[in-house]
């Protein structure tokens, strides 16, 4: 089933960014963590969180689509395990920006807490770590975090080109 264009719009619109790393990353840094909360993905009481990694590369990369792998090249087309909990994805909607993202490590978790709750626990650990690389996003629906975390980049991403 195709993703409604008007429902991604509508995430990626109602994403609330609540940390930004405090570094430009185009300019230096390649490796952007996050944490991305939103409401539980079976409905009911509780939240998800999705932890991961971005990478960036900033250096102009032209490639012919028909030079990507694709999932089946990748991981076969056969007995594909639907438990997955991490994949790697890319991100699109950067035509205009030299760069290339790809995000790796993805760990999906669930908590009874609320995402205040949670979003209190992340910022604080955060603090206590002293951690200044890790953004923070609140997402509207935690089934669609990718379109969120893509709002993320493209934060950054003008940022750094306005400069």
């Amino acid at each position: 089933m195709p993703h409604n264009p008007e429902k991604m719009r509508d995430i990626f619109d109602r994403t609330v960014i609540v940390r930004r790393p405090t570094y430009g990353i185009v300019s230096g840094y390649h490796e952007l963590p996050y944490v991305c909360l939103g409401t539980p993905l079976k409905g009911g009481a509780g939240s998800t969180e999705v932890k991961g990694t971005i990478q960036v590369s900033p250096r102009f990369v032209i490639r012919p689509a028909h030079y990507s792998p694709s999932y089946g090249e990748i991981f076969g087309e056969d007995n594909i395990d639907t438990s997955i909990s991490g994949r790697i994805f890319g991100f699109l909607g950067f035509r205009d920006r030299p760069v290339e993202c790809t995000s790796e490590h993805i760990e999906v978790r669930h908590f009874e807490a609320t995402v205040d709750e949670l979003l209190s626990r992340n910022l604080d650990d955060l603090e206590r770590r002293e951690d200044i690389t890790t953004g923070v996003i609140i997402t509207p629906e935690s089934r669609y975090f990718p379109v969120s975390i893509e709002r993320f980049i493209a934060t950054i991403l003008d940022d750094e080109f306005r400069r």
